[in-house]
């Protein structure tokens, strides 16, 4: 990898560390102009295209990129998440079965494995395998989310909040993880942080309907918490 290609991708992980998508995009879309045979600016890309929501452009990147390196198991985990928002649950699913054979002890596969279990009602046994997904990778931000859900689900919300926030804090370009964790202080009753998050995803995602619903239900909650103080 050249220098130059190097010095964008830097640029790029700052720009998204600071939650700047444009300047990201940008950097990493140079990138790819810069290094044509290189796997690594395209994974950048399609990753960010896939928590912008732009799936279809993440899809054709991430396939561009596992075709210059399909043993990629980074890439081809990438792959699979695209697919499968798009509903292409055969080819998620062949992206996914690569996945664990190319890195049978990474975070991705403990993280696939928790999630199949979760989908099974497997709750134990889906945090387990998510912690050992956290302790190969302590700030993937997926694996941290699905922990701290899952942890909710279970009633066990003093654990979970710190890995909501852990989410949020480590891919800020993500309105995913900032709802997850709006949502989460809503139930909380801390809803002046609650605005601030849903908020942040709401700038990051303007036409996500499920936003404009948590920002409804926080408008009923901060009118009826008013009256109560007002009757008090």
């Amino acid at each position: 990898m050249t220098p130059e290609t190097e010095r964008l991708l830097e640029g790029g992980q700052q720009a998204e560390a600071e939650g700047n998508v444009r300047e990201a995009l940008v950097r990493y879309e140079a990138a790819v102009k810069v290094a044509e045979t290189e796997s690594l600016p395209r994974l950048r890309l399609g990753t960010i295209c896939h928590r912008l929501r732009d799936y279809a452009r993440a899809r054709e990147v991430l396939e561009a990129a596992s075709q210059l390196d399909p043993d990629n198991a980074d890439v081809a985990f990438r792959l699979g998440v695209t697919c499968e928002a798009l509903g292409d649950r055969e080819q998620a699913r062949v992206a996914y079965s690569r996945t664990m054979m190319l890195a049978p002890s990474s975070w991705q596969t403990w993280f696939l494995i928790g999630r199949d279990h979760r989908q099974l009602g497997h709750t134990g046994v889906a945090r387990l395998a998510y912690l050992r997904a956290v302790e190969a990778s302590p700030d993937e931000a997926e694996v941290l989310a699905e922990l701290g859900t899952l942890l909710w689900e279970m009633g066990m919300r003093d654990d979970a909040l710190p890995f909501l926030e852990r989410a949020a804090l480590s891919c800020p370009v993500d309105p995913g993880f900032s709802l997850q964790l709006g949502l989460a202080e809503m139930e909380r009753g801390q809803l002046a942080a609650a605005q601030r998050h849903v908020m942040r995803a709401k700038h990051l995602d303007p036409s996500d309907r499920r936003i404009d619903v948590a920002l409804q239900d926080l408008t009923v909650r901060r009118n009826a918490a008013r009256k109560d103080k007002r009757a008090a």
